[in-house]
């Protein structure tokens, strides 16, 4: 998921609490992060998802609790 971050946002320095807000991000970019996790990890997020949870750590554990299990984006949280 930190990855997703780093390449939507161009920041490969981010870690799994950079939120997506304070270094850049904007709607257009929640977008591409929407579509980033459904490629990578076959996840469904709405977009009010990702304005709520704005950090790779804050969507990961929102989505564990979503699927009511581990899902596959927690196991890369600090990749």
């Amino acid at each position: 998921m930190t990855n997703i971050w780093r390449q939507v946002l161009g920041k490969p320095d981010l870690d799994e609490n950079s939120d997506h807000f304070d270094n850049g991000g904007t709607s257009l970019h929640m977008l591409q992060l929407i579509g980033e996790v459904h490629r990578e990890f076959g996840i469904e997020v709405k977009l009010r998802e990702v304005f709520f949870h704005t950090s790779p750590r804050s969507l990961s554990e929102f989505l564990d609790s979503k699927l009511g299990q581990e899902s596959p984006a927690s196991h890369d949280i600090k990749s």
